[in-house]
């Protein structure tokens, strides 16, 4: 009888072995997702049964304990000479951010990118093109997301753990592949390409509404940088007039208290 009992026992326990690459990579999300943002819960309903779920959501806010704010730069169909020239106006102003550049422009303008990450600027992930990707599947997903990083990896660029998808446009499924590749997804709170008026009102409109561990976009298209410079310059100055300073997102997120 004891025999049989301790023979049942051994089948009723349940051993996972984690190559020890799979341990880092769970403990460094699990730190970036309960640390940064946690993990939301909502309720789903699957056939008759309700369950609690964790959903996450896309970053837009960092509890820093820094007075800075996350500088994100979107590259979307943008020539070579309009990145540089939005890149000298960014360094002008004597402040780093995270460029979002598809794996498109960065197989086609590999100097381009190196020249921004030689400038002290982080690189984020956004897919294959400039088409949406939050209407595809997790495998099509799963496909783009990789080629962002092998493009990078081909012209010897290690990205920094974010991704932000084409038209920043999100989906559940969107967000858990880039969780699921070691990526978070980001959601600016703030978009200073919509900036119009006079210089001085629209920037202490926008930096009047930020406080440390907001996140802010600006865009690099076909028109060049969104917002013009002057626009840039005048959020920037006013930025500085209540304590903050705009970083990258890896920068934002080592502030975190």
């Amino acid at each position: 009888m004891a025999f049989a009992a301790s023979r049942r026992e051994e089948a009723e326990r349940v051993v996972i072995y984690l190559l020890p690459g799979t341990r880092r990579r769970i403990a460094f999300f699990l730190s970036l997702v309960l640390v940064l943002l946690g993990a939301r819960l909502g309720l789903s309903i699957q056939g008759q049964e309700k369950e609690t779920v964790a959903r996450m959501a896309p970053v837009s806010h960092v509890n820093t304990g820094q007075p800075h704010v996350g500088l994100m730069v979107d590259v979307s169909q943008a020539r070579p000479e309009q990145v540089q020239a939005a890149l000298a106006v960014v360094e002008s102003l004597r402040v780093k951010g995270t460029w979002f550049v598809d794996a498109t422009f960065v197989e086609s303008q590999p100097t381009v990118v190196t020249e921004i990450v030689s400038k002290g600027h982080d690189l984020g992930l956004k897919g294959t093109d400039q088409a949406p990707i939050d209407r595809l599947s997790q495998v099509e997903i799963k496909e783009r997301v990789q080629r962002s990083r092998q493009a990078l990896a081909k012209a010897g660029l290690e990205p920094a753990p974010f991704l932000y998808p084409p038209l920043g446009r999100f989906s559940d499924a969107v967000v858990t592949v880039a969780f699921q590749e070691g990526y978070q997804a980001v959601k600016p709170g703030f978009d200073a390409s919509v900036m119009r008026g006079k210089e001085a009102d629209a920037a202490k409109k926008l930096a009047g509404s930020m406080k440390p561990g907001d996140i802010v976009v600006v865009k690099v298209g076909r028109k060049g940088l969104e917002p013009e410079q002057r626009y840039l310059t005048a959020l920037v100055s006013s930025l500085k007039e209540h304590g903050l300073a705009a970083v990258p997102l890896s920068a934002l997120v080592k502030g975190v208290k």
